[in-house]
């Protein structure tokens, strides 16, 4: 994997977190001053990913790195397949957790005295 390559895995990631962290603010929005600073780091994160993006076309399709909007383009989609990715691994999360809390019920059902007998 190229430098380039890293880094724009890397800045997709990081701008995924900084998106997932402003869209989970809960019941009270953030104060002005921090949705500022959480804004800045977004807008600089996607730079950072199109700048990689760009020295990534540049490496390996020199061509298609002098059209315009190719970068940005680009970027988007691996962007956008971080973001899949992050919501996915969420589902995955809460369906362990589910499990989880399924199990410890069913669990309890099955030791209480008296449960034997109880399945038709």
């Amino acid at each position: 994997m190229s430098k380039w390559e890293d880094d724009a895995n890397r800045h997709a990631a990081e701008l995924v977190k900084l998106t997932l962290e402003a869209a989970d603010q809960g019941p009270e929005p953030l104060p002005e001053d921090e949705l500022a600073k959480l804004g800045k780091a977004i807008a600089i994160e996607r730079q950072l990913l199109v700048d990689a993006m760009s020295g990534l076309l540049d490496e390996d399709e020199p061509e298609a790195a002098a059209s315009p909007g190719v970068a940005e383009f680009d970027a988007g989609f691996v962007y956008g397949l971080a973001f899949a990715r992050a919501l996915d691994d969420a589902k995955v999360a809460l369906d362990r957790i589910r499990r989880g809390r399924v199990l410890k019920l069913a669990t309890r059902k099955a030791t209480r005295p008296g449960a034997e007998g109880t399945r038709g």
